[in-house]
């Protein structure tokens, strides 16, 4: 094969290597914004839940006088709450897992268009942002950072669902509202580290598997 037939092969693989490469930034861009949007939505459906029952159970307890009637009502509602909230709690986290795994991809993507000329690599910053880290930007450390996240946030009102019904059952075996109350706040406490540690040791598999920079 001649010298020009290599140069214009060259060309070719060069061109159709960037074109898939354009193609492959766009389509992980498309699927972080299909995370977003599914996190927003899964949050929105569970909140929206949680309002109605909470409103159910207001008008349930005024009718009844907070009665047999509302006691029976919240037994059927809350768990229900609560199932509702672990698994939004799941996914929410799967999506910022997804997220992640999307951002490092297009850093990735990033690396090369800075390979094309150096001269104007401070264009693609992604090497430098992972360089200088979370605390460096402004943010705060991963491990604070977690607090932030949309599951965090889930798991944490979850948990005060579950140790609401703990303490309406707690009420009506002991008829003894400061011993419901303080089971009541014991297990929302011990559902909130439970899930918060559940993140964060998720958080750390990522971490470990796909590091994150200088977080």
């Amino acid at each position: 094969m001649a010298p020009d037939d290599d140069d214009a092969v060259s060309s070719r693989r060069r061109s159709e290597f960037m074109q898939a490469i354009t193609t492959e930034h766009t389509a992980l861009q498309s699927a972080r914004s299909s995370t977003i949007s599914e996190s927003a939505a899964r949050s929105g459906l569970y909140l929206t839940t949680l309002s109605s029952a909470v409103v159910a159970l207001a008008l349930v307890g005024q009718v009844s006088k907070f009665g047999a009637a509302f006691l029976t009502f919240a037994l059927a509602i809350l768990p229900v709450v609560f199932f509702l909230g672990l698994v939004t709690y799941g996914r929410l986290l799967q999506t910022g897992v997804e997220d992640v795994i999307y951002a490092r991809a297009i850093g990735r993507i990033h690396r090369v268009y800075e390979g094309i000329d150096p001269d104007q690599a401070q264009y693609f910053q992604q090497t430098q942002i992972d360089q200088i880290g979370l605390r460096a930007v402004g943010l705060f450390r991963l491990r604070w950072q977690q607090f932030l996240a949309s599951a965090a946030a889930i798991a944490v009102v979850n948990a005060v669902v579950g140790g609401a019904f703990i303490a309406i059952v707690a009420g009506a075996i002991w008829k003894v509202p400061l011993v419901a109350i303080g089971l009541g706040a014991v297990a929302s406490l011990l559902l909130a580290a439970a899930v918060l540690r559940h993140q964060w040791r998720t958080w750390m598999h990522v971490a470990k598997t796909l590091p994150l920079g200088g977080s």
